[in-house]
């Protein structure tokens, strides 16, 4: 190399460290990038989507029903089972949880229908040994609080929104709930409360934000029992024709998705839509648009059920 030859020793040392420092970047940066796009190669191939039948879609004269599953993230072979039942349904992904990106990413490759949500963990009465990693707690500075939730909307692709996992302390206290809603009002998400207490004040914070805000009626399998699962969407049924609405919250747990493998293909012929929450939520707005501009933000819930209830 002329160019070497004609420096002085150190400068040509010097040089040739600074150029084989470039090569090894090059190098290093090439490698990430392949990396990368063997993972997300790996993610393709190692969960594939099926042709899963679709439920009746939603019309304006059918009552709704929504399933939210949550908890998922940890069981690769039950969150596939769940992602692959048939319809409009909604997925609690817990953050930080090892599978949570590649159960986002499957969810994704169905379309429009099924949905993405960011199921946050916060601090429940009782039971904290079961939060998991990332959690709101009732201790945490506005700071910290912030700083939590931001690392959680980060650790999930294709969310819509975002309910909370436990939380029966945290959505009771309604400078949390502010905090809360004040961040999520940075995005489009909604909040699907969980309800995990009756004392929750996560409805009147997101109507303070704008928030679109949806509620948990009915637990599918809080006794996991097939007959108890049996019973309760059963119920959840009853509520949808009676209010135009239901929102059940299931888990993937193998008695519920024995379950809803066999009822959910069967869905229509009851009368009911499936739909996801993003789905329900629009509903909702229109049925405020069409009662009142002045008094749809005051409407509960439960009035709007009402509102949505179908014609005899």
């Amino acid at each position: 190399m002329p160019i070497l030859a004609a420096l002085p020793a150190a400068k040509a040392v010097l040089l040739l460290s600074l150029l084989s420092t470039c090569v090894f970047n090059l190098a290093a940066n090439a490698a990430e990038f392949d990396t990368t796009q063997t993972s997300a190669q790996q993610t393709n191939d190692f969960i594939q989507p099926k042709n899963i039948p679709s439920t009746k879609t939603a019309t304006n004269k059918s009552p709704m029903l929504v399933i939210v599953m949550d908890d998922l993230g940890n069981n690769l072979e039950r969150g596939i089972r769940a992602v692959e039942l048939p319809g409009a349904l909604t997925y609690g992904i817990l953050p930080h949880t090892p599978l949570a990106k590649k159960l986002a990413f499957y969810v994704s490759q169905f379309g429009n229908d099924k949905e993405v949500i960011i199921h946050m963990p916060m601090e429940a009465s009782s039971h904290k040994h079961l939060l998991g990693p990332g959690a709101l707690e009732m201790n945490h500075n506005q700071q910290l609080f912030v700083y939590t939730l931001q690392h959680a909307l980060s650790a999930i692709p294709f969310a819509k929104g975002l309910s909370n996992h436990m939380g029966s302390r945290l959505t009771s206290l309604p400078d949390r709930m502010d905090w809360l809603m004040s961040e999520l009002s940075k995005s489009d998400f909604y909040f699907l409360d969980s309800k995990t207490t009756g004392n929750s004040a996560a409805m009147s914070a997101a109507a303070k934000q704008s928030i679109p805000y949806l509620a948990r009626d009915i637990f599918l399998d809080h006794d996991p029992d097939p007959l108890a699962i049996d019973l309760a969407f059963n119920k959840a049924l009853t509520l949808a024709k009676h209010s135009g609405l239901a929102v059940i919250i299931a888990h993937p747990y193998p008695s519920t998705l024995d379950f809803l493998e066999v009822e959910l293909p069967k869905l229509a012929q009851s009368g009911v839509s499936l739909v996801n929450a993003s789905q329900a939520i629009k509903q909702q707005e229109l049925v405020r648009s069409s009662i009142s501009p002045l008094s749809a933000p005051a409407l509960s819930t439960s009035a709007l059920q009402i509102a949505l209830k179908p014609a005899p």
